[in-house]
């Protein structure tokens, strides 16, 4: 699927109340001024409550009797559908159409912005458990997708709108019967089209409720919603800084590894002015747009197209950061951030080619039972800023296949289990055997096999919450452990020691490959740590360890602040895309590997400007 850019919609004079109110005036402005700053697909709701308006009444000592409109009228059918809110819809989706506007439709729209959003009849219900609303659930489906199937411009289903967020939920067996009781009944009236999840804050943890890998297996697209916001830890720096700029791409690469299924961008903003200012904002959305780009994240769309500002009913009233999330202020004029989507539309419009074949990989990072997305956005960073592209694999789930590379990194081991037997043997056997590189942070996990793969001799675990400072070839970091392991070697290169001599990070050959490993919790320690991406030499650890790899690269760049994703078209021909994640205009510093010759497609050889993406075609020359 060709990449999707656009914006999540609400009206601009009744945001979530649109349905209720529908303007046909009010819509067609909208649109036409959306269009006008280059959104070629939105992300719409039908509001649960005002498409299944149902109530119930009650008779003697509150005996249950009809089921009626809240109007207290026949219902039309026994779905519950309004017919005037079909009509509706399917003038708001030609209107679309006649501006050349796609549409993705979160069908279970009943929790939008911090708000409920249900028929009266389910008020105070478990939408997600209670067989009532299951039951209501699956006629609004059944009714709605049947009545709007026909339209032309629906390209994809949603579930809803971050639907765990509509009832507590007590186990994931229930969250999985929820998914597919909804999939299910999506597809029943509509097998043409693919279901994305629409959910947000999903848990990597096989133990946890709404999972990633049941999101994967249940729907066609996996889908982020990375904001500036501490659900990711993505608040700690500015929007248009490292860890800002790429934790999304980080969390939506994490999702599909993980999900194993291709993800959608699917919600982003920057809340406001006090999180990311106008300009910021703009930067905040190229950036990400570009890096989705150059990840094969298939789509990427901004929340929200309309300013909301005026609005005098909930959730609007509840939430300062609901009001000025809009690409377009209250004129309809586009914000900066409108201006930059825009632009960014007319940049990939313009490309000869529509989508980029899959990245290049060059590490899998495996991960262990140990506060996985923590370890894993920061690993994901750093092998970023040392030239490594990297994908994610679950070493703690069995049976799970380790995909070739010529590196592994396996981030923060902690605790007992750290991995299935049959992962570690396969990542012995990569190294051993095929000449990989490993490379091994330590957060007090219980490794075996030390001295045969790592060169190094434990003597004891030491549980300090301490502070060292450690001398490696690129100078003296400060870092903080709360496990130590007092280590010898009997075999491996000491790279680097603390203070006390204590081996800090190490390198030892086993077979045709080489082990590294660091004696701390670096991702774990920099997940948390504001500034830890900008101008700090951390990820030169991973660079140490991935040299092997990076000197039989095509190209890369030796500047931190700008990430190269490598797109193979065929034995003679690439397309490299450098992504600039930082607020100021970056020098390349690349590396290109002699016999190949890079040819600009957007962009120069020798700078990025800020938050922006240059790509080029490399050829060989022979």
């Amino acid at each position: 699927m060709e990449f999707l850019l656009g914006c999540n919609y609400w009206d601009s004079a009744h945001g979530t109340d649109m349905w209720k109110y529908y303007d046909a005036d009010v819509i067609e402005q909208d649109i036409e001024a959306l269009s006008g700053t280059g959104i070629e697909c939105m992300r719409v709701f039908p509001n649960w409550r005002d498409f299944q308006p149902v109530k119930r009444l009650y008779a003697w000592r509150g005996k249950p009797s009809d089921v009626v409109t809240v109007e207290e009228a026949p219902l039309q059918d026994a779905t519950g559908i309004d017919e005037q809110q079909i009509e509706n819809f399917r003038h708001f989706a030609m209107t679309c159409h006649k501006h050349g506007i796609r549409l993705v439709v979160s069908v279970v729209t009943g929790w939008m912005s911090g708000r409920l959003f249900v028929p009266p009849i389910l008020d105070g219900r478990n939408m997600i458990s209670d067989p009532e609303a299951l039951m209501w659930t699956d006629r609004f489906i059944r009714g709605f997708v049947s009545r709007v199937k026909d339209l032309p411009n629906i390209v994809m289903w949603d579930l809803g709108n971050e639907c765990n967020c509509l009832g507590q939920t007590t186990s994931r067996a229930e969250a999985y019967v929820w998914t597919a009781f909804v999939r299910n009944a999506i597809r029943a009236v509509d097998p043409t089209r693919p279901i994305s999840s629409g959910m947000h804050g999903l848990e990597s943890d096989e133990a946890g409720v709404w999972t990633i890998s049941d999101q994967g297996e249940l729907t066609d697209y996996m889908t982020t919603h990375p904001y500036v916001s501490p659900t990711i830890n993505n608040d700690l720096d500015p929007a248009n800084q490292m860890r800002a700029t790429i934790f999304p791409t980080a969390q939506s690469m994490f999702y599909q590894d993980l999900g194993g299924k291709p993800v959608i961008m699917q919600e982003q903003g920057g809340f406001t002015v006090t999180t990311a200012n106008d300009e910021m904002a703009a930067d905040f959305a190229r950036v990400n747009i570009y890096s989705s780009f150059a990840h094969n994240v298939h789509g990427y769309f901004w929340w929200c197209g309309c300013e909301h500002i005026h609005l005098e009913t909930p959730p609007y009233i509840w939430s300062m950061m609901e009001r000025s999330l809009g690409l377009m202020d209250e004129n309809r004029k586009p914000k900066p951030v409108g201006k930059a989507i825009a632009e960014a539309g007319k940049v990939l419009g313009a490309l000869p080619f529509k989508e980029l074949p899959p990245r290049q990989i060059d590490a899998v990072c495996v991960l262990t039972e140990n506060e996985q997305w923590n370890n894993a956005s920061s690993s994901f960073v750093l092998a970023k800023q040392a030239g490594l592209s990297m994908q994610y694999c679950p070493g703690n789930v069995r049976n799970v296949y380790l995909p070739d590379a010529p590196m592994y990194i396996v981030p923060g081991v902690w605790k007992w289990a750290i991995m299935y037997k049959h992962s570690w043997d396969i990542l012995k056997k990569k190294v051993h055997d095929e000449g990989a590189v490993m490379l091994v942070t330590y957060d007090g996990g219980s490794l075996i096999e030390m001295e045969e793969v790592f060169g190094l001799l434990p003597h004891g675990n030491i549980k300090t919450q301490g502070t060292h400072t450690a001398k490696f070839d690129f100078g003296e970091m400060t870092y903080n452990v709360t496990y130590e392991l007092l280590l010898e070697s009997v075999g491996a290169n000491v790279l680097a020691v603390n203070e006390t001599g204590n081996p800090v990070f190490t390198e030892h050959s086993y077979g045709k490959g080489k082990v590294f490993f660091l004696n701390m919790p670096l991702e774990m320690s920099l997940s948390s740590k504001a500034g830890a991406f900008t101008d700090t030499d951390w990820y030169k650890i991973y660079k140490r360890a991935g040299q092997q790899v990076l000197d039989g690269k095509i190209i890369r760049s030796d500047n931190p602040q700008i990430g190269v994703t490598l797109h193979k078209v065929d034995e003679k021909t690439y397309i490299a895309c450098a992504i600039n994640y930082s607020d100021k205009t970056q020098s390349t510093d690349f590396r290109v590997q002699e016999g190949w010759t890079l040819e600009p497609i957007r962009g120069e050889t020798e700078r990025v400007y800020k938050c922006d993406m240059a790509l080029y075609y490399i050829y060989s020359k022979k």
